[in-house]
């Protein structure tokens, strides 16, 4: 089964493959991964804060509180970082044992706030799920799916989490590379040294540029 451990390597790695600047921060009783991104969306700047922390009890209260804390850390830290702007989105996840009211918490519409959005997510490894609210809105369609596309990238569902973890694992086994450990502590991140591929995790590409592959006989390079 994957552990709270094992899915908060996954979202490290994420946000360093998705260009994200790692951190390791002290939020309450939670050392949380904190990623910072920067993307243009529709000609204008969209900052996001992703923090992941594990905890062994989330409650629709702990939640809260550790969404709460998050973002007053990205608001003072993040400005005159990247720059904080009316399109500057936080996102929490808690991972651990989720109760039904954190469930439904982190799954209910988000309410439009001034000077940015705040998602969050609760992960639950035993039961296998992600609990967030990723529908749209009537207002900033294009803001809004790049959350959604942001948030479920970064929390990935468990099974699609325990996949990637296993082929990580398979990859090190077949090369006799030890777990590398990379920003902020989390182990099997960012191998020291070019690794060899044998194909990517499903639903996520590999780190990095790779070699070219060139498609079998009688099938089309693009468009697949």
């Amino acid at each position: 089964m994957l552990t709270p451990e094992q899915y908060l390597q996954v979202v490290a790695e994420r946000v360093v493959r998705s260009g994200g600047r790692l951190n390791t921060v002290q939020i309450g009783p939670v050392t949380a991964a904190v990623g910072l991104f920067t993307e243009s969306i529709m000609l204008s700047t969209m900052n996001y804060c992703v923090v992941a922390g594990a905890y062994p009890e989330i409650d629709a209260a702990t939640l809260q509180q550790f969404t709460g804390m998050a973002t007053q850390h990205a608001r003072a830290n993040v400005q005159g970082t990247i720059g904080w702007t009316a399109a500057s989105v936080v996102i929490c996840g808690l991972v651990g044992r989720v109760h039904p009211d954190a469930a439904q918490l982190a799954s209910a519409k988000t309410s439009n706030q001034f000077g940015g959005e705040t998602r969050m997510v609760a992960v639950d490894p035993h039961a296998g799920m992600t609990y967030a609210f990723t529908g749209g809105k009537l207002w900033g369609a294009a803001m809004h799916g790049a959350i959604n596309a942001k948030l479920t990238f970064c929390f990935p569902q468990p099974g699609e989490a325990f996949q990637q973890v296993q082929w990580q694992q398979q990859q090190q086994a077949a090369y006799g590379q030890p777990p590398q450990s990379g920003p902020g502590g989390f182990p099997g991140q960012i191998p020291q040294g070019p690794m060899p591929q044998t194909g990517p995790p499903p639903a996520a590409g590999p780190a990095g540029p790779q070699p070219p592959h060139y498609p079998p006989p009688g099938q089309p390079p693009y468009g697949r």
